[in-house]
């Protein structure tokens, strides 16, 4: 039977993103305190899915739906239930070789400023889409979601709200309400079918750009990081006593 289940199925973990403060486990264990009932991990180029951590979300009375924010010729792409690997997933070709039916393939904040949002490959590849994001990321007078508002309407495709987690104050300021069993195949296919609301509240401007400069320093942060691990060991400097 039918049920409106809380969902939010685009949110990022520390396990493939390590400047990320918290794992998949404990969003998992926050989602399940706030009342979802649907998740969905999509990392950057890497799918975050188990058996166990399937198992783990169910003890938490949660769906988990395996996903990747895929990299596909320079422009994100969410992708669910993907039966393949995330590097197989890097070209519009690759998408439509190697889906499914059973897959579910989303744009997310897709006519944002920035160079990885498809904005013009989106109507270009448009038949490739089964839902366009609603994102969190926005105010009352700046909001990016309103070309995505109309364009969903104009090609029939239904918006999936989610809060694109890097940090925790973004979880939670938008997700969508699905009507469908609580197995993977249902809920992708009520997504299909637009049997699905947003629930969303824009933020301040000063939220937003915390935001912004707080995923700025993380990055840099980790970006520092992997510098001081990868980069080649200055020779000791060995003192002999005279």
């Amino acid at each position: 039977m039918n049920a409106r289940l809380r969902a939010d199925l685009h949110v990022h973990t520390q396990e493939a993103e390590p400047s990320i403060a918290y794992s998949a486990r404990e969003m998992i264990a926050r989602a399940a305190r706030e009342g979802y009932r649907v998740l969905s991990i999509t990392n950057h180029d890497a799918i975050t899915f188990s058996d166990d951590l399937a198992a783990y979300a169910r003890d938490h009375d949660i769906l988990l739906i395996p996903g990747v924010e895929a990299t596909v010729e320079g422009r994100h792409v969410l992708v669910y239930n993907a039966d393949v690997a995330a590097d197989k997933l890097r070209t519009f070709a690759d998408l439509r070789r190697y889906r499914t039916p059973e897959w579910l393939i989303a744009a997310p904040h897709p006519l944002f400023p920035a160079s990885y949002c498809l904005r013009e490959r989106l109507w270009q590849e448009i038949d490739l889409f089964d839902a366009i994001e609603f994102s969190h990321f926005y105010t009352p007078r700046l909001d990016f979601n309103r070309g995505a508002v109309k364009l969903a309407r104009a090609v029939g495709l239904p918006l999936l709200g989610t809060s694109d987690s890097h940090l925790d104050e973004q979880f939670g300021t938008t997700f969508s309400l699905i009507e469908a069993e609580r197995s993977v195949e249902s809920v992708l296919t009520a997504i299909k079918q637009g049997r699905l609301s947003v629930v969303s509240r824009p933020l301040s401007l000063g939220r937003c750009l915390s935001i912004v400069a707080r995923q700025a320093m993380a990055a840099a942060r980790e970006s520092a990081r992997t510098r001081l691990r990868t980069s080649p060991r200055s020779p000791e400097t060995i003192l002999t006593p005279r």
